[in-house]
This record gives structure tokens, C-alpha cells and sequence, in this order.
């Protein structure tokens, strides 16, 4: 698995056996916000088992954020916005192949995508008979990710990637992006490690937003 390493505030490792689970049984998986001082910020706390709100995160110290559990850890670096899902990194390009000119969408190492995002998708079954006291909500998806503005070569680019990992379905990247001017002939590109496993055509109309989810290659 991929270096996700938390410190606790001793400076200690954490064992990764134990925590890359999650500390309560009723969620398979926990978002964490790692800080640049080695210290990091679970949305339940392994000690305690108390819920943490993740409008409690300290962006200004972030620098990766993500979920854990079923001993995995999938987060992307806040500096630079790379996804790193199962040890396997993952980076984001649109290319103008009119012109053959590469704007990457990630990899800004000196750029903080800390606008973070995380979400459940859950559905909920009423038994009419037993009342509104049967109602009890079930997640079938968690989703962590980030938006971001950036201005690339004097074209801006508004841009949010969403990793969400449905149960019972392949993990999936959503990248939904907004050029302030038209492209002819553009794509999005996924790289893996530095290798392309992934390109599809996308022509851009200015200030339009387009998008498309890619089934993640492990």
C-alpha cells in the first residue's frame, strides 16, 4: 500500500494494521486529514471513538487528505492534487491536440488544493407498518476529493475531482472541469504511475461545464 504514514502528537508511527481501519463498526471507511506538523485529524477518533466534524480540518496545514479502511488508504497530496489510490499514483491532464500543448491539471507542487470535498451517498428503507422509527439509512458510496481554480498559460481552468468507492462497483474518478475559452480538439488524460491508461475526447465550449467518470485501473 501507498505511504499514507499518520503520526500521532508523541511523533510516533501508527502501525499501519491498525490504523488504516476504521475505529467504529457501523463505518466501513473514515475520511483523515494528515498536517504538516506529523500529526493528523480522523473523522472518528481511534482513542476515543468520538465523531470529529470535518469543518474542524485545518486547511492551513493540510497536506494530504483521503479515506482509510479495509487496511487501504486512498488520499491525494493537497500540494499538487496527485491521487494516490492503493500505491498507485494517479495524475490529471487536459491537451490541446490542435496545438499540442499539455495543461496539467495536477502536479502544481507549489499550488495548495486544500478546497476539500467529502461526501456519503446512502439510501434509506421505510417499512410503513413500523412507523418513522424504521427508518435507518444504509451508505453505499464514500467520496473524497477536491475543486480548484487554475490558471494555466493564460487559461483558466475550473476543475474538481471526486474518487468515490461505491460497494459492489469499481472505484471511479469524477473530473468535471470548465475552460474560459473554447478548445476544437481537446482530451483528458489519466496517467498511472507516468503512463497513460486513459484518454477521451473532450471538446470544450468556453465557461461550459463538462464531465465523465473513469473506473479506476488498479
Amino acid at each position: 500500500m501507498g505511504g499514507f504514514l499518520f503520526h500521532n502528537t508523541m511523533g510516533e508511527v501508527l502501525m499501519n494494521n491498525i490504523f488504516l481501519q476504521s475505529p467504529v463498526s457501523e463505518q466501513d471507511f473514515i475520511w483523515v486529514a494528515a498536517y504538516s506538523d506529523g500529526t493528523f485529524f480522523s473523522e472518528y477518533s481511534y482513542d476515543t471513538k468520538v465523531e470529529n466534524s470535518f469543518y474542524d480540518i485545518d486547511r492551513s496545514k493540510l497536506i494530504r487528505f483521503g479515506l482509510v479502511g479495509y487496511g487501504m488508504n486512498m488520499f491525494f497530496e493537497v500540494y499538487g492534487g496527485t491521487f494516490n489510490i492503493a500505491g498507485r499514483m494517479y495524475e490529471i491532464i487536459y491537451k490541446d491536440k490542435k496545438e499540442n500543448k499539455d495543461y496539467h491539471l495536477t502536479g502544481h507542487g507549489f499550488i495548495p488544493y486544500n478546497d476539500i470535498i467529502q461526501f456519503k451517498n446512502a439510501h434509506s428503507n421505510f417499512n410503513p407498518r413500523e412507523g418513522i422509527g424504521s427508518l435507518k439509512s444504509t451508505i453505499d458510496q464514500f467520496n473524497f476529493g477536491y475543486k480548484q481554480t487554475l490558471n494555466l498559460d493564460n487559461v483558466q481552468f475550473h476543475y474538481k475531482a471526486v474518487c468515490s468507492i461505491p460497494y459492489g462497483n469499481p472505484i471511479y474518478l469524477n473530473i468535471r472541469l470548465v475552460a474560459a475559452r473554447d478548445f476544437e480538439d481537446g482530451v483528458i488524460i489519466i496517467k498511472r504511475n507516468g503512463t497513460n491508461v486513459f484518454e477521451i475526447d473532450a471538446p470544450m465550449k468556453a465557461n461550459v461545464a463538462y464531465e465523465t467518470n473513469w473506473s479506476v485501473i488498479l
